[in-house]
């Protein structure tokens, strides 16, 4: 299987990574929150094949981020794969 990590994930959808990997909506480190979030819910809980995706995305960011070490990278790309994010519930007002 190729490892492809814009599959399913369509290029004009918000949270995605500008030139310099943080997000164009939010400005966070990319992958941010959101889009975590959303990669989650796309990939229902399939962790390997999302570690896949996301292992695609991480070698294409070490490529153009020097100052990223291989840790580094794993960590912010593939790491949050095996602890879900956090959804927050809404409290009634």
């Amino acid at each position: 299987m190729e490892n492809d990590p814009d599959a399913g994930v369509p290029m004009g959808a918000p949270h995605r990574p500008g030139d310099d990997w943080r997000c164009k909506d939010d400005a966070e480190e990319w992958p941010c929150q959101v889009f975590r979030r959303r990669m989650w819910s796309l990939y229902q809980g399939n962790r390997p094949r999302l570690a896949e995706v996301m292992g695609g995305f991480r070698d294409k960011a070490t490529a153009t981020l020097p100052d990223l070490t291989p840790k580094q990278a794993e960590a912010r790309f593939v790491g949050w794969v095996h602890d879900p994010p956090v959804r927050r519930r809404l409290r009634a007002i």
